[in-house]
């Protein structure tokens, strides 16, 4: 099986400006790993997905996801960014963990995806070490359990 999530898709010290720059990032990360087969319609995905409501949470902390097609395998990506992005809402933000999942997904992977990250999220002790973490490896030791999922 695929692994949900890798190392090298935790993305520390990043310097975007704006949520627009983050879903192309994103987007951008997952073609170029060969997880992805269009950014644009990955970018318009995400969007797609924040019309329904904003995926900001408290605490600057996002959980953007598209659920498309053009995504190959289920990946969850994680941004931790220099300055704090105006969110859909207005909200800052400045730590994203987001969600691509394949547009079938007949099983309801991003379901159990979602509900595992939430869980994460909610540990103050998760998200101060993924806010300080200086290396992918540390973060992705804390999350590896999702690769159980698929």
């Amino acid at each position: 099986m695929d692994e949900v999530i890798v190392e090298k898709m935790i993305f520390l010290h990043q310097n975007l400006e704006s949520q627009q720059s983050v879903f192309r990032f994103l987007a951008e990360q997952l073609v170029e790993a060969g997880r992805g087969t269009s950014k644009d319609a990955l970018i318009e995905g995400f969007y797609d997905r924040e019309r329904e409501f904003s995926t900001a949470l408290n605490d600057k902390i996002a959980i953007p996801h598209c659920r498309h097609d053009a995504i190959k395998q289920a990946t969850v990506l994680i941004v931790q960014n220099e300055r704090d992005i105006p969110w859909t809402d207005g909200e800052p933000v400045n730590l994203m963990f987001a969600l691509m999942v394949p547009g079938g997904n007949e099983n309801q992977l991003h379901i159990r995806i979602l509900a595992q990250v939430a869980q994460l999220i909610m540990e103050d002790s998760f998200i101060e070490k993924v806010r300080s973490g200086q290396n992918p490896k540390d973060i992705f030791d804390e999350m590896k359990s999702l690769n159980e999922l698929g």
